[in-house]
């Protein structure tokens, strides 16, 4: 019987031609046909997760910005505090704990987000903590050597540093957002350095950086500079 097949396919190999078009070619075709549907499925989802992780990311960004923005007003505040009659412990103290208990509450959002950002914007992060941690060493120093006028000079000229280093972390999120950048305006964010308002007097701020440089001897010239370019800027 399978010669008899075989004989009549190798005389009339038409026959066997007809056969696979009218069986494997409709199977080759189903075949095909979810083949393609299921690569454009995993195509969509592949899409929606990058969708989705693309907006998680801008609003853990978001998150970030505006906790360091709410750090940077309670600067603001804490100049504000200090910038009336300061003449005990208390006023410093007082204001202190008001400052550092509104910060903590800063605190949630910026460690729960720190890691999804670049390794630039979170160095930069943590200068900032440095800043808000060196003021506050400062501020407890100048308490205890009864130095209290210094209080809202140094609250005034740390408070420029640190909204260059937000001005910088925003400029850093904006470039990878490029449907963002033409918003961005860097002239209009160099307001913040003036989120304090007017300067102390010219001779609380020379008295400032004596105080300085005894209470940081390790302070280098560079970083004096910088501080005095601020000052008149």
């Amino acid at each position: 019987m399978l010669d008899k097949l075989l004989n009549l396919i190798s005389e009339k190999p038409e026959i066997l031609i007809s056969l696979s078009s009218g069986v494997l070619l409709p199977i080759v075709l189903i075949w095909l046909t979810n083949h393609y549907n299921l690569k454009q499925k995993n195509k969509e989802k592949e899409l929606e997760f990058k969708y989705n992780d693309l907006n998680d990311l801008k609003v853990q960004e978001r998150l970030v910005y505006s906790s360091l923005s709410k750090i940077l007003f309670d600067v603001q505040q804490l100049h504000v505090a200090l910038s009336g009659n300061c003449i005990d412990n208390n006023c410093i103290d007082n204001a202190l704990t008001k400052f550092e208990d509104s910060v903590a509450r800063c605190h949630g959002d910026l460690s729960k987000n720190l890691l999804y950002m670049p390794s630039k914007v979170i160095n930069l992060i943590y200068q900032f903590y440095s800043k808000i941690s060196d003021l506050k060493i400062k501020l407890k120093e100048f308490n205890e050597s009864k130095k209290y006028e210094m209080a809202h000079v140094s609250v005034y000229v740390d408070s420029q540093e640190l909204a260059e280093t937000l001005i910088e972390i925003q400029e850093l999120i904006v470039k990878k957002n490029n449907n963002t950048i033409s918003d961005f305006d860097k002239t209009q964010q160099e307001m913040m350095k003036y989120c304090c308002g007017r300067k102390p007097p010219q001779d609380l701020f020379d008295q400032y950086i004596t105080q300085l440089k005894v209470m940081k001897p390790e302070l280098s010239e560079q970083e004096i500079e910088k501080m005095t370019r601020r000052w008149k800027s």
